[in-house]
Protein backbone atom coordinates (compact mmCIF):
# COMPACT_ATOMS: atom_id res chain seq x y z
CA UNK A 1 0.00 0.00 0.00
CA UNK A 2 1.24 3.10 -0.94
CA UNK A 3 2.23 5.89 1.92
CA UNK A 4 -0.05 9.20 1.06
CA UNK A 5 2.13 12.43 0.55
CA UNK A 6 1.60 15.19 2.91
CA UNK A 7 1.83 18.77 1.47
CA UNK A 8 5.81 18.82 2.53
CA UNK A 9 6.67 15.48 1.06
CA UNK A 10 4.96 16.55 -2.31
CA UNK A 11 6.65 20.61 -1.88
CA UNK A 12 9.85 18.53 -1.46
CA UNK A 13 9.65 16.12 -4.22
CA UNK A 14 8.78 19.31 -6.65
CA UNK A 15 11.38 21.01 -5.82
CA UNK A 16 14.25 18.13 -6.39
CA UNK A 17 12.72 17.54 -10.28
CA UNK A 18 11.80 21.26 -10.93
CA UNK A 19 15.15 21.62 -12.65
CA UNK A 20 14.31 18.16 -14.77
CA UNK A 21 10.65 19.09 -15.80
CA UNK A 22 8.24 21.06 -17.88
CA UNK A 23 7.09 24.42 -16.68
CA UNK A 24 4.23 23.02 -15.46
CA UNK A 25 5.57 21.46 -12.94
CA UNK A 26 6.80 24.65 -11.46
CA UNK A 27 3.55 25.88 -11.39
CA UNK A 28 2.54 23.21 -9.07
CA UNK A 29 4.87 23.25 -7.00
CA UNK A 30 4.48 27.11 -6.55
CA UNK A 31 1.09 26.56 -6.10
CA UNK A 32 -0.92 29.01 -8.62
CA UNK A 33 -0.45 32.23 -9.66
CA UNK A 34 1.76 33.97 -7.16
CA UNK A 35 1.91 37.44 -9.09
CA UNK A 36 -0.70 39.48 -6.61
CA UNK A 37 0.62 38.35 -3.30
CA UNK A 38 1.09 40.60 -0.51
CA UNK A 39 4.87 41.01 -0.74
CA UNK A 40 5.72 39.66 2.63
CA UNK A 41 5.84 35.82 0.85
CA UNK A 42 8.35 35.55 -1.88
CA UNK A 43 8.92 32.87 -4.11
CA UNK A 44 12.61 33.02 -5.36
CA UNK A 45 13.61 31.59 -8.71
CA UNK A 46 17.04 30.80 -8.89
CA UNK A 47 19.30 30.24 -12.37
CA UNK A 48 21.00 26.65 -11.04
CA UNK A 49 20.22 23.91 -9.87
CA UNK A 50 21.58 24.53 -6.78
CA UNK A 51 23.47 27.24 -5.09
CA UNK A 52 27.18 27.00 -4.94
CA UNK A 53 30.01 28.91 -3.59
CA UNK A 54 29.32 32.06 -5.98
CA UNK A 55 25.95 32.17 -3.87
CA UNK A 56 26.44 31.90 -0.52
CA UNK A 57 24.22 34.99 0.17
CA UNK A 58 21.02 32.84 -0.09
CA UNK A 59 22.28 30.07 3.00
CA UNK A 60 23.23 33.10 4.77
CA UNK A 61 20.42 35.50 4.39
CA UNK A 62 18.47 32.60 5.44
CA UNK A 63 20.48 31.37 8.55
CA UNK A 64 21.19 34.48 9.69
CA UNK A 65 17.38 35.78 9.85
CA UNK A 66 18.18 38.97 7.50
CA UNK A 67 15.36 38.23 5.14
CA UNK A 68 12.51 37.73 8.45
CA UNK A 69 14.51 40.79 9.65
CA UNK A 70 12.98 42.55 6.93
CA UNK A 71 9.59 41.41 7.46
CA UNK A 72 9.59 38.71 4.47
CA UNK A 73 9.63 35.05 3.87
CA UNK A 74 11.91 34.51 0.50
CA UNK A 75 11.05 30.70 -0.30
CA UNK A 76 13.58 29.66 -2.95
CA UNK A 77 13.09 27.64 -6.12
CA UNK A 78 15.82 26.46 -8.23
CA UNK A 79 14.68 26.44 -11.91
CA UNK A 80 18.08 25.53 -13.56
CA UNK A 81 18.45 28.33 -15.97
CA UNK A 82 18.10 31.90 -16.17
CA UNK A 83 15.58 31.23 -19.10
CA UNK A 84 13.35 29.59 -16.39
CA UNK A 85 13.49 32.09 -14.42
CA UNK A 86 12.29 34.57 -16.82
CA UNK A 87 9.39 32.34 -17.94
CA UNK A 88 9.03 32.14 -13.81
CA UNK A 89 8.74 35.97 -13.75
CA UNK A 90 6.33 36.09 -16.72
CA UNK A 91 3.88 34.11 -15.00
CA UNK A 92 4.10 35.18 -11.96
CA UNK A 93 4.99 31.82 -10.61
CA UNK A 94 8.02 33.69 -8.63
CA UNK A 95 8.65 37.76 -7.85
CA UNK A 96 11.99 37.84 -7.61
CA UNK A 97 14.75 35.96 -9.74
CA UNK A 98 18.48 35.74 -10.76
CA UNK A 99 19.18 35.86 -14.34
CA UNK A 100 22.05 37.16 -16.58
CA UNK A 101 21.14 40.79 -18.63
CA UNK A 102 21.11 38.91 -22.12
CA UNK A 103 18.12 36.97 -21.21
CA UNK A 104 16.41 39.86 -19.21
CA UNK A 105 16.72 42.17 -22.75
CA UNK A 106 15.62 39.78 -24.52
CA UNK A 107 12.64 39.56 -22.67
CA UNK A 108 11.81 43.17 -22.28
CA UNK A 109 12.44 43.46 -26.50
CA UNK A 110 9.70 40.89 -26.17
CA UNK A 111 7.38 43.06 -24.46
CA UNK A 112 7.63 41.09 -20.90
CA UNK A 113 7.39 43.66 -17.92
CA UNK A 114 10.69 42.89 -16.37
CA UNK A 115 13.56 45.08 -15.01
CA UNK A 116 16.74 44.34 -13.00
CA UNK A 117 16.79 46.01 -10.00
CA UNK A 118 20.04 44.40 -8.28
CA UNK A 119 23.28 44.39 -9.70
CA UNK A 120 24.66 41.43 -8.43
CA UNK A 121 27.60 40.17 -10.44
CA UNK A 122 28.62 43.71 -11.09
CA UNK A 123 31.97 42.53 -13.32
CA UNK A 124 32.25 40.64 -16.26
CA UNK A 125 32.70 36.71 -15.26
CA UNK A 126 33.50 34.88 -18.45
CA UNK A 127 37.41 33.94 -19.20
CA UNK A 128 39.29 31.77 -21.94
CA UNK A 129 41.31 29.47 -20.34
CA UNK A 130 44.47 27.79 -21.98
CA UNK A 131 46.89 25.20 -21.08
CA UNK A 132 49.89 26.38 -19.42
CA UNK A 133 52.58 26.07 -22.27
CA UNK A 134 50.00 26.94 -25.14
CA UNK A 135 51.17 30.19 -27.32
CA UNK A 136 47.70 31.80 -27.09
CA UNK A 137 48.18 34.26 -24.59
CA UNK A 138 45.09 36.97 -25.92
CA UNK A 139 42.25 36.58 -28.01
CA UNK A 140 43.81 37.99 -30.94
CA UNK A 141 46.16 34.94 -30.93
CA UNK A 142 42.95 32.53 -31.37
CA UNK A 143 42.90 33.37 -34.82
CA UNK A 144 42.49 29.62 -36.99
CA UNK A 145 42.13 28.09 -33.99
CA UNK A 146 38.97 26.48 -31.93
CA UNK A 147 37.25 27.19 -28.74
CA UNK A 148 35.18 24.90 -26.91
CA UNK A 149 32.09 26.29 -25.01
CA UNK A 150 29.87 24.96 -23.00
CA UNK A 151 26.96 25.49 -25.71
CA UNK A 152 26.78 27.03 -28.87
CA UNK A 153 24.16 29.35 -27.63
CA UNK A 154 25.37 29.92 -23.98
CA UNK A 155 26.44 33.42 -22.67
CA UNK A 156 30.05 32.92 -22.66
CA UNK A 157 30.05 31.94 -26.76
CA UNK A 158 28.27 35.39 -27.25
CA UNK A 159 30.67 37.46 -25.44
CA UNK A 160 34.04 35.34 -27.04
CA UNK A 161 32.23 36.46 -30.30
CA UNK A 162 32.23 39.92 -29.12
CA UNK A 163 36.20 40.01 -27.65
CA UNK A 164 36.58 38.60 -31.66
CA UNK A 165 35.71 41.82 -32.74
CA UNK A 166 37.10 43.71 -30.63
CA UNK A 167 40.32 42.06 -31.24
CA UNK A 168 39.91 42.62 -34.62
CA UNK A 169 38.93 39.09 -35.78
CA UNK A 170 35.88 37.70 -38.19
CA UNK A 171 34.31 35.28 -35.20
CA UNK A 172 32.52 33.39 -38.08
CA UNK A 173 35.77 33.42 -40.02
CA UNK A 174 38.77 32.98 -38.29
CA UNK A 175 37.45 31.14 -35.15
CA UNK A 176 35.77 27.85 -34.48
CA UNK A 177 33.28 26.99 -31.70
CA UNK A 178 32.40 23.54 -30.71
CA UNK A 179 29.94 22.65 -27.79
CA UNK A 180 32.07 20.68 -25.12
CA UNK A 181 29.53 20.86 -21.98
CA UNK A 182 31.31 21.69 -18.48
CA UNK A 183 33.21 20.24 -16.13
CA UNK A 184 35.20 16.49 -16.93
CA UNK A 185 34.31 16.32 -20.53
CA UNK A 186 35.12 20.12 -20.85
CA UNK A 187 38.62 19.71 -19.62
CA UNK A 188 39.28 16.34 -21.35
CA UNK A 189 38.31 18.04 -24.52
CA UNK A 190 41.30 20.93 -24.10
CA UNK A 191 43.36 18.48 -22.50
CA UNK A 192 43.69 16.34 -26.04
CA UNK A 193 43.85 19.34 -28.13
CA UNK A 194 40.21 18.81 -29.51
CA UNK A 195 40.23 22.38 -28.79
CA UNK A 196 42.76 25.13 -28.58
CA UNK A 197 41.26 27.35 -25.30
CA UNK A 198 37.57 26.89 -23.46
CA UNK A 199 35.77 30.44 -22.36
CA UNK A 200 33.00 29.84 -19.93
CA UNK A 201 32.52 31.25 -16.47
CA UNK A 202 35.11 31.45 -13.89
CA UNK A 203 33.34 29.90 -11.31
CA UNK A 204 32.76 26.77 -14.02
CA UNK A 205 36.89 26.83 -14.30
CA UNK A 206 37.16 26.15 -11.01
CA UNK A 207 34.83 23.64 -10.39
CA UNK A 208 36.72 22.00 -13.78
CA UNK A 209 39.92 21.91 -12.05
CA UNK A 210 39.38 21.60 -8.85
CA UNK A 211 40.84 18.32 -7.37
CA UNK A 212 41.98 17.16 -10.81
CA UNK A 213 45.90 19.19 -10.29
CA UNK A 214 45.63 20.25 -14.01
CA UNK A 215 46.59 23.78 -14.16
CA UNK A 216 45.15 26.42 -16.44
CA UNK A 217 46.27 29.83 -17.65
CA UNK A 218 43.53 32.62 -17.76
CA UNK A 219 42.71 35.36 -19.70
CA UNK A 220 39.88 38.11 -20.10
CA UNK A 221 37.87 38.62 -23.38
CA UNK A 222 38.62 42.11 -24.88
CA UNK A 223 36.47 45.37 -24.07
CA UNK A 224 33.64 43.44 -21.94
CA UNK A 225 35.25 43.92 -18.73
CA UNK A 226 32.23 46.05 -17.82
CA UNK A 227 29.69 43.70 -18.51
CA UNK A 228 28.20 42.50 -15.36
CA UNK A 229 26.81 39.50 -15.10
CA UNK A 230 23.80 38.11 -12.96
CA UNK A 231 20.97 40.83 -11.38
CA UNK A 232 18.21 40.01 -9.09
CA UNK A 233 15.28 40.91 -11.72
CA UNK A 234 11.70 41.22 -10.93
CA UNK A 235 8.63 43.06 -13.14
CA UNK A 236 8.28 46.28 -12.66
CA UNK A 237 4.47 45.78 -11.42
CA UNK A 238 5.61 44.07 -8.50
CA UNK A 239 8.16 46.20 -8.05
CA UNK A 240 5.63 49.04 -7.86
CA UNK A 241 3.10 47.55 -5.84
CA UNK A 242 6.05 45.90 -3.27
CA UNK A 243 9.05 48.88 -2.94
CA UNK A 244 9.93 47.58 0.64
CA UNK A 245 9.90 43.90 0.28
CA UNK A 246 11.96 44.55 -2.81
CA UNK A 247 14.20 46.73 -0.72
CA UNK A 248 14.15 44.14 2.04
CA UNK A 249 15.60 41.63 -0.37
CA UNK A 250 18.13 43.39 -1.58
CA UNK A 251 19.25 44.69 1.54
CA UNK A 252 19.78 41.17 3.40
CA UNK A 253 21.54 40.63 0.38
CA UNK A 254 23.53 43.31 0.40
CA UNK A 255 24.14 41.89 4.64
CA UNK A 256 24.86 38.49 3.58
CA UNK A 257 27.75 39.87 0.66
CA UNK A 258 29.35 41.57 3.65
CA UNK A 259 29.38 38.53 5.85
CA UNK A 260 30.36 36.06 3.03
CA UNK A 261 33.02 38.33 2.14
CA UNK A 262 34.37 38.41 5.78
CA UNK A 263 33.54 34.90 6.67
CA UNK A 264 33.13 32.46 3.39
CA UNK A 265 34.12 29.08 5.24
CA UNK A 266 31.41 30.05 7.55
CA UNK A 267 28.63 30.68 4.79
CA UNK A 268 29.83 27.57 3.50
CA UNK A 269 28.73 25.86 6.58
CA UNK A 270 25.24 27.37 6.40
CA UNK A 271 25.12 26.82 2.33
CA UNK A 272 25.36 23.19 3.10
CA UNK A 273 23.12 23.21 5.79
CA UNK A 274 20.25 25.05 4.59
CA UNK A 275 20.66 23.57 1.21
CA UNK A 276 22.08 19.81 1.46
CA UNK A 277 22.30 19.75 -2.08
CA UNK A 278 24.89 21.88 -3.05
CA UNK A 279 27.24 19.82 -0.62
CA UNK A 280 29.22 18.54 -4.12
CA UNK A 281 32.48 16.34 -2.83
CA UNK A 282 33.14 12.77 -1.48
CA UNK A 283 33.34 14.18 2.26
CA UNK A 284 33.12 17.50 3.92
CA UNK A 285 36.74 18.52 3.32
CA UNK A 286 35.85 17.89 -0.54
CA UNK A 287 32.92 19.92 -0.66
CA UNK A 288 34.41 22.88 1.66
CA UNK A 289 37.27 22.98 -0.73
CA UNK A 290 35.11 22.86 -4.05
CA UNK A 291 33.04 25.82 -2.96
CA UNK A 292 35.51 27.61 -1.49
CA UNK A 293 37.46 27.28 -4.91
CA UNK A 294 34.44 28.94 -6.25
CA UNK A 295 33.98 31.89 -4.13
CA UNK A 296 37.61 32.74 -4.74
CA UNK A 297 37.41 32.20 -8.28
CA UNK A 298 34.76 34.75 -8.59
CA UNK A 299 36.07 37.33 -5.93
CA UNK A 300 38.92 37.24 -8.11
CA UNK A 301 36.79 38.28 -10.94
CA UNK A 302 34.78 40.94 -9.17
CA UNK A 303 37.70 42.50 -6.67
CA UNK A 304 41.11 40.76 -8.18
CA UNK A 305 41.34 38.61 -5.07
CA UNK A 306 40.69 41.04 -2.26
CA UNK A 307 37.81 42.28 -0.72
CA UNK A 308 34.81 45.14 -1.61
CA UNK A 309 36.19 48.22 -1.32
CA UNK A 310 34.65 50.29 1.53
CA UNK A 311 32.56 52.75 -0.81
CA UNK A 312 31.00 49.72 -2.27
CA UNK A 313 27.77 50.37 -3.04
CA UNK A 314 25.52 47.02 -3.06
CA UNK A 315 23.55 46.87 -6.10
CA UNK A 316 24.10 49.44 -8.49
CA UNK A 317 24.23 49.69 -11.64
CA UNK A 318 26.74 51.92 -13.76
CA UNK A 319 24.56 53.61 -16.21
CA UNK A 320 26.97 53.50 -19.02
CA UNK A 321 27.75 49.78 -18.60
CA UNK A 322 23.63 49.30 -19.45
CA UNK A 323 24.13 51.20 -22.34
CA UNK A 324 27.42 49.17 -23.36
CA UNK A 325 24.80 45.71 -22.70
CA UNK A 326 22.10 47.16 -24.91
CA UNK A 327 24.65 48.09 -27.74
CA UNK A 328 26.18 44.53 -27.41
CA UNK A 329 23.11 42.86 -27.32
CA UNK A 330 21.84 44.73 -30.30
CA UNK A 331 25.25 43.91 -31.86
CA UNK A 332 24.66 40.62 -31.57
CA UNK A 333 21.15 40.22 -32.69
CA UNK A 334 19.97 39.61 -29.04
CA UNK A 335 17.57 42.20 -29.21
CA UNK A 336 15.95 43.95 -32.63
CA UNK A 337 15.09 47.21 -30.53
CA UNK A 338 17.01 50.04 -29.67
CA UNK A 339 16.04 49.58 -25.96
CA UNK A 340 15.95 52.63 -23.38
CA UNK A 341 18.09 51.75 -20.57
CA UNK A 342 15.20 52.85 -18.02
CA UNK A 343 13.10 50.11 -19.51
CA UNK A 344 15.62 47.32 -18.34
CA UNK A 345 16.94 48.52 -15.00
CA UNK A 346 16.32 50.56 -12.21
CA UNK A 347 18.85 51.95 -9.13
CA UNK A 348 15.69 53.43 -7.09
CA UNK A 349 16.55 51.20 -4.19
CA UNK A 350 20.04 51.29 -3.96
CA UNK A 351 19.96 53.63 -0.84
CA UNK A 352 17.82 51.59 0.98
CA UNK A 353 20.04 48.34 -0.07
CA UNK A 354 22.97 50.07 1.36
CA UNK A 355 21.01 51.45 4.77
CA UNK A 356 22.87 49.11 7.01
CA UNK A 357 25.74 49.04 9.48
CA UNK A 358 28.54 47.15 7.11
CA UNK A 359 30.66 46.95 10.38
CA UNK A 360 28.49 45.34 12.64
CA UNK A 361 28.44 42.61 9.54
CA UNK A 362 31.48 42.11 9.84
CA UNK A 363 32.17 42.29 13.39
CA UNK A 364 29.64 39.71 13.87
CA UNK A 365 30.83 37.18 10.87
CA UNK A 366 34.04 37.26 12.93
CA UNK A 367 32.88 36.48 15.69
CA UNK A 368 30.33 33.81 14.81
CA UNK A 369 27.41 36.29 16.59
CA UNK A 370 24.16 37.76 15.49
CA UNK A 371 23.82 41.54 15.19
Amino acid sequence: MRTPRTPKTFLRVCLAALAALPFTAIQACAGGDASSGDGKTITFGVSAPAPGGNMLQLGIAQTKSYFSAEGITVKPVFLGTGGAVVQALASGKVQIGTSTPDLVLQAVDRGQDVTMFYNWTTKNVTQFGVLPDSPVRSVADLKGRTVGVQELSAGPAQLAKAAAVNAGLDPAGDLKFIAVGTGAPALDALVRHRVDALVTYDTLFAAMTNGTGQALRFFPPDGVGDLFASSLVASNGWLKDHPAAAAGFGRAWAKASVYADTNPGDGIKMMFAAFPSSKVGADDQAATKAALAQFDARRRSLYGGGKPPATQQWGAYPPAAVQHWIGYAKQQKLIHSDLAPDKVYTNEFVAKFNAFDANAIKKAAGSGATP
